[in-house]
């Protein structure tokens, strides 16, 4: 058995917790997110295979297969709470509009930047090999909590033993001054850690997956901003306000404003449902058996700090079917199915951006 212990530390606050939504850290949270990481690393379309194989390294039951987990998770720390992000939201519109419910719900408890934890693994190396995969992944492409595709429980690695656990497993929790190049790196030994898949899911699987960046152009997937910020709100703010922009229904002549509007509401929705507009009013799904009302973006917004102790935003774009075959999606008496279009160009436009941002230093 092997005991393996990282020291975690919150970038942006965190919203995790309880029913009640008291902010504080639960291994049940962690664990459920190294198997959701899992998922879209493996990338494995026969359900069934991916299920089972699943139960083997995190255990639960599928079937008549049932089965205690083979490694030990432990999360402990000493986190510092707050309740109030509605000054540094009305100050900061980018952080407003990714943080949207803080402003609408008003005050919500939850961890603070700069906060610390421990998670501890202790296992056999077959196994634990997928919980390292998962945790880098958590770590370097996602979040923790409530809008955590949006820039909330961004985390860093402060410290991790054995210091041969990178030898090891040939995997690096310790970026690099070529950031874009590393994360590329580590995220295809991350893909080879949990295994290929037999059934690969493509770019239309049944679930959210993470291209591998062996057989794509890894710019058309994942951004990382060329400037760096002196802390997490101004990293935030920056995407934010980019996001805002480009999310915004243009004002038309009024003769053409209604039509224009509600059709653009219906190409946003692909970007996560529920989605609103105009007097509450939400996108709908349609001809679909289930009752669907939510979907979750398939583009990560975060914020990573560079080895400098800087800090960058970074676009994540995931792969996998948004609706069912056949739905689709309704506002007012307008009807579209589901297109990927939009979220193309966004990764084209600040794409683009970067490199002319990388050309002119």
């Amino acid at each position: 058995m092997k005991r393996l212990t990282f020291d975690l530390k919150f970038i942006t606050p965190a919203f995790i917790g309880g029913a009640y939504q008291q902010a504080e850290l639960r291994p049940a949270s962690f664990v459920g997110l190294l198997r959701w990481w899992w998922r879209a690393l493996k990338g494995e379309c026969d359900i069934e295979s991916l299920r089972k194989k699943e139960v083997e390294i995190f255990g639960g039951s599928f079937g008549e297969i049932k089965k205690a987990s083979p490694v030990y998770l432990k999360v402990e720390g000493n986190i510092r709470k707050g309740s109030n992000l509605i000054n540094e939201c009305r100050h900061n519109a980018g952080v407003g509009y990714l943080y949207h419910f803080v402003t609408v719900r008003g005050k919500r408890e939850f961890i603070e930047p700069g906060s610390r934890l421990k998670l501890t693994l202790i296992g056999k190396d077959e196994f634990l090999k997928h919980y390292i995969a998962s945790l880098w992944a958590l770590v370097f492409l996602g979040g923790v909590g409530a809008r955590s595709r949006r820039g909330g429980g961004n985390l860093a690695v402060a410290d991790y033993e054995p210091k041969d656990l990178v030898e090891d497993l040939k995997i690096s929790f310790t970026p690099t001054d070529d950031f874009h190049g590393w994360l590329k790196e580590n995220l295809k030994r991350a893909k080879e850690l949990v295994g290929p898949p037999k059934t690969p899911c493509g770019k239309y699987g049944e679930y959210s997956t993470i291209p591998d960046p062996r057989n794509i152009d890894f710019n058309s997937v994942l951004i990382l901003s060329q400037k760096e910020f002196n802390n997490w709100i101004e990293a935030l703010n920056d995407i934010g306000n980019e996001f805002m922009k480009f999310r915004k229904i243009k004002n038309e002549r009024k003769d053409e404003q209604n039509k224009r509007n509600e059709e653009w509401v219906l190409k946003i929705a692909v970007f996560g449902l529920p989605l609103r507009h105009g007097k509450g009013e939400a996108v709908k799904v349609e001809d679909t058996k289930e009752v669907i009302t939510r979907r979750s973006s398939p583009v990560i917004i975060k914020v990573i700090k560079t080895p400098n102790g800087k800090y960058k935003w970074m676009a994540l774009r995931l792969w996998g079917k948004f609706l069912p075959d056949g739905a689709k999606l309704r506002f007012r008496g307008y009807t579209k199915l589901p297109s990927f279009n939009l979220i193309e160009k966004f990764f084209q436009k600040f794409g683009e951006e970067v490199k002319k941002e990388g050309k002119n230093e």
